[in-house]
């Protein structure tokens, strides 16, 4: 079972992450997922985690796509579509494309 740390409910299709350190930015694309979490596996989970090491934990966070508020039910034969793209670029690239007022707050 996956732990999330945090949920956030009728999040824009495109979501920025920004990383100051390396200067670049992820842009999170997403279709037919209204919601996105964000999550951490912290010390315990991140051990098992093969290919991350002992404290990389702490230099992680995940940011996904997902449909939390209102879950997709299927019916037999019914089909459902929904994706998510991520992308690494400068973060020159996303000024002025993305709306400050509909921003993820952390924390």
């Amino acid at each position: 079972m996956l732990k999330v740390d945090k949920v956030y409910l009728k999040t824009p299709t495109k979501i920025a992450i920004l990383d100051h350190e390396r200067k670049r930015t992820y842009v999170l694309r997403k279709d037919g997922l209204p919601d996105a979490v964000v999550w951490n596996p912290w010390d315990k989970r991140a051990k098992a985690i093969v290919d991350l090491g002992d404290e990389e934990y702490k230099h992680m966070l995940m940011v996904g796509a997902a449909c939390v508020e209102k879950p997709i039910t299927l019916k037999p034969g019914e089909e459902w579509k929904g994706r998510q793209e991520l992308s690494a670029v400068p973060s020159s690239y996303c000024s002025g494309q993305l709306d400050p007022h509909k921003a993820l707050r952390l924390g």
